[in-house]
């Protein structure tokens, strides 16, 4: 089990003088959250109580652990579904697929309109104001412009769009959600016509009773328009031994909810019930939107104010030291 004092006190990133830690397996995770690092501490306790050395270094952005996890700094990358096509591509498929949670199966994202709006899908969308996440989010750009951009007359729908694109936090592909909190302000106030968010962080709009709520804007969410993906994968580099793989893989998929220890690191995770086996076919979208991007450490984004696929482009960043909220997009 778990030591439950693991999961109240964070380390130091890749502590070389845990035990077994010369042969331990390295994992890459990015920081996106304030308790990430409590979370792996709690996975590397629990590693190291089946006999599997274990060890975690954090990550400021999946495009450095892409390149960590290439240049074999580290193991294994707790990627999300943009790192893992992209480490796919960049290995030409020699990279290997461990595992990812349940909740990461079927992923979905949303487009979301004022409750009296007339859109009611894709095609309605030609001609108005779209908000998106940050150029690197899964859920609220990349594949919701893939999904349009695959329809019959995707090109000509996106060059009558006027986008307004939301990078906030951007190395972190989305995970802290600032650019989806960003789109649904936007769309509260009126500024734009519709706007992308993930699933999740719809729910959780509903939840805590951020829209549809006394005074709170009055908002929809249109299913469909992006077909389900899958999220999170574990990413193991080319060349890594059988044996560390079956020790990562044997001592992940025995994780169980019935240990009370096992079950805070799994809950903390963001795992419903457990994790599950890899698969590929929730990934075929993403390798698509990147079929035409360069296979090259830190890629540019595709689409940039002066370059780019829509009627009109206009670029929100971030606005200064602590902008980050710190909120879960991916679970």
């Amino acid at each position: 089990t778990v030591p439950a004092a693991a999961l109240a006190r964070p380390r130091a990133m890749g502590n070389a003088s845990s035990k077994g830690a010369e042969g331990a397996i390295m994992l890459g995770c990015v920081a996106y959250a304030e308790n990430i690092g409590t979370i792996w501490e709690g996975m590397r306790q629990y590693f190291l109580s089946k006999g599997v050395p274990f060890d975690f270094v954090m990550y400021s952005s999946y495009d450095r652990q892409v390149e960590a996890l290439l240049r074999g700094h580290i193991d294994i990358a707790w990627n999300g579904p943009l790192a893992h096509a992209r480490v796919q591509k960049r290995t030409g498929g020699r990279s290997v697929s461990l595992g990812m949670r349940d909740s990461d199966r079927g992923f979905c994202s949303l487009l979301v309109v004022a409750e009296g709006s007339a859109i009611e899908g894709a095609q309605d969308l030609r001609g108005k104001k779209v908000a998106t996440g940050a150029y690197d989010s899964p859920q609220a750009y990349v594949l919701p412009l893939q999904a349009l951009a695959a329809l019959p007359d995707g090109e000509a729908l996106l060059k009558s769009i006027h986008l307004v694109r939301f990078d906030r936090d951007l190395g972190k592909h989305g995970d802290t959600a600032a650019g989806e909190l960003a789109v649904l302000e936007a769309l509260g106030k009126g500024e734009v016509d519709a706007g992308f968010v993930s699933g999740v962080m719809w729910q959780r709009a509903l939840d805590q009773g951020d829209v549809n709520k006394g005074g709170k804007p009055r908002l929809r969410a249109i299913p469909g328009v992006v077909p389900a993906f899958d999220h999170c994968q574990f990413d193991a580099r080319p060349g890594l031994s059988a044996d560390k793989r079956v020790a990562f893989t044997n001592a992940l998929f025995a994780m169980t909810m019935k240990d009370p220890d096992q079950k805070k690191v799994l809950q903390a995770e963001g795992v419903r019930e457990a994790w599950m086996p890899p698969r590929e076919e929730g990934y075929e979208a993403m390798r698509a939107a990147i079929a035409a991007e360069p296979a090259e450490p830190f890629p540019a984004p595709r689409d940039t104010p002066e370059s780019h696929r829509f009627a009109s482009l206009e670029v929100r960043g971030d606005t200064g030291f602590g902008n980050t909220k710190f909120v879960r997009a991916c679970t």
